[in-house]
């Protein structure tokens, strides 16, 4: 008689089937009360390893259950053997190259966008303290835990310890690393090379590459930002580089890609006339995460793109905002509108947002895509309510920003009043449309963009950086500074993250944050009574292949 091996189980109800199975017999009197890693169908899921282990095969489909099955099934074997073995304790360089795990995930998760440089020195304020206070156990230990269950790792107390302390000095150094891109400089990362790779020192032997059709660099990106939380926005511009990859090398299966298709692309990219941070921060960066996500979790041998840079220098240091007499002329210039046929809610733009931005250091893609309902007060104090609701925030958190009595005095809160509940700077989308999942560049992004032309093209004011709308948040930077508004409250204002983790206690009173934007004095320019129409304007669907502002 042959014994049946157990096999994958419908559920009676869903029909999705599921792996379920208790512990083998020779463990039955061992407290099992770990996690195990399993993978089903590509995700590897975390799950409690009792008595009995049940986890879904998300299919109803027989074939690929038990495909789905074998796999799975493997990988609870491999723990429960681990367990008959019992924990073993880690070299040093095995202890490293756990470290190093943590450090390239997240130094690669943040690299194309990381952040705010304030973000990464609280970090390491904030671990630093940890340290200095002897908490690192219970501030690093659960991730150490996780990173256990995810790399199959049964060892003892004392080599746990060793990974805590370990695990705080590589986070540290991805928060250096993330803090330097945050500055803009993206020099080769020379960290990343003191840690050894964890496959090896394992004594592992790389799993062979899945079939072809995996590595599909657009189903490596779609699988990538279906497992992790990343910005859409971030989706789209990995999509648009990866295109421009494939249109130069031919190729879109990351197994066919090579070191010399990446650097022939770098070297076109060069040609293009793109600076140094586009192109190791943007475009190779893109490239960069696809195939290194392939690394992680489809076996691809290498990432082909991981020391392939742009080297040179980047530009020399300049003036990063505005002057005063370029605010000025810009400012004064706001009353004389554009000569051009443009729209109402374009029109609105140009005269209100170089206002907005002087008074308030937003971003402009975080004023262009204000409404009626984010004009708001508390009693008799009103403020702009910046949130991601309204398109999107670069950290994906709300704040209040105070507005400046000179824009009241301008009109700004009887022109948002007016105009009524739908944005001031952009044609509206039609109702019930989610403006946190637009497609395409939104109409509120093409908003800022017509100000900066505006600026440059029309009134023929440099911009300094290259960027026409940025220059004001460096101006009311070195205003608040000239003026002593406290670094909280404009931090704050300006959508910063804190630098100290004290500083995320408490609410933000609007009376607090109208207190310092007083402080600003006042731009001093000729105005005169002109002002843009506040009518509002009719909702419009989305056209294809452009945007919808009529008129332009």
């Amino acid at each position: 008689m042959s014994l049946r091996m157990p096999g994958p189980q419908p559920h009676p109800k869903t029909g999705v089937y599921y792996l379920r199975q208790r512990a083998p017999s020779d463990l039955k009197d061992v407290p099992l009360d770990g996690r195990v890693a399993i993978p089903v169908g590509g995700v590897v899921r975390t799950v409690k390893a009792g008595k009995t282990v049940k986890v879904s095969l998300d299919t109803k489909d027989p074939a690929e259950a038990k495909r789905r099955h074998r796999e799975a099934d493997a990988a609870l074997h491999e723990y429960w053997q681990r367990f008959r073995e019992g924990p073993k304790p880690l070299s040093n360089k095995q202890v490293q190259a756990l470290a190093g795990i943590l450090y390239a995930r997240l130094v690669d998760m943040m690299d194309s966008e990381p952040g705010e440089e304030g973000i990464w020195k609280a970090v390491l304020r904030l671990n630093k303290g940890k340290a200095e206070r002897g908490e690192l156990h219970g501030w690093f230990g659960p991730t150490v835990d996780e990173l256990f269950v995810e790399q199959d790792v049964n060892t003892d107390l004392f080599s746990r310890s060793r990974v805590v302390h370990a695990a705080f000095k590589a986070i540290q150094l991805a928060a250096e690393t993330n803090l330097r891109k945050a500055e803009g400089d993206y020099s080769p990362d020379e960290a990343r090379e003191r840690f050894p790779n964890w496959g090896a020192e394992r004594g592992e032997t790389k799993p062979a590459p899945r079939v072809t059709g995996d590595l599909d660099l657009f189903a490596l990106l779609d699988h990538k930002f279906a497992t992790q939380s990343l910005k859409e926005k971030t989706k789209n511009d990995y999509a648009r580089d990866l295109v421009k990859f494939v249109k130069s090398s031919g190729h879109r299966n990351a197994l066919d890609v090579t070191n010399e298709d990446v650097r022939k692309w770098r070297d076109e990219l060069i040609a293009e006339g793109l600076s140094p941070s586009k192109v190791n921060g943007k475009a190779l960066a893109a490239l960069s995460a696809v195939l290194t996500h392939a690394v992680r979790e489809f076996g691809l041998p290498t990432n082909v793109a991981s020391d392939i840079r742009d080297r040179r220098d980047g530009p020399a240091p300049g003036k990063k905002g505005y002057d005063m007499e370029q605010a000025k002329a810009i400012l004064g210039a706001t009353f004389m509108g554009s000569p051009k046929d443009v729209s109402v809610p374009h029109k609105r733009a140009l005269f209100w947002v170089p206002w907005i931005c002087a008074y308030t250091g937003l971003r402009v893609a975080e004023i262009t895509q204000l409404r009626g309902v984010d004009v708001r007060s508390d009693g008799d104090t009103p403020y702009l309510f910046i949130t991601p609701e309204a398109g999107s925030t670069k950290s994906g958190r709300a704040w209040m920003a105070a507005v400046h009595p000179h824009l009241v005095e301008l009109g700004l809160l009887e022109m948002f009043k007016e105009v009524g509940s739908g944005p001031a700077f952009y044609v509206p989308y039609p109702d019930g449309t989610d403006l946190t999942k637009q497609t395409g560049k939104p109409r509120s992004q093409e908003a800022g963009v017509r100000v900066g032309n505006w600026i440059t093209d029309e009134l023929g004011i440099p911009a300094p950086g290259g960027k026409p709308n940025h220059a004001w948040r460096h101006l009311f930077t070195t205003l608040s500074r000239a003026h002593d508004m406290d670094k909280q409250t404009r931090d704050y204002m300006l959508g910063s993250g804190a630098e100290d983790a004290r500083e995320g206690y408490g609410d933000w009173p609007p009376t607090a944050l109208a207190r310092e934007i007083r402080k600003l004095p006042r731009f001093d320019v000729k105005a005169t009574t002109w002002r843009p129409s506040n009518e509002a304007v009719s909702a419009q669907a989305q056209r294809k292949g452009r945007n919808a502002n009529e008129k332009g």
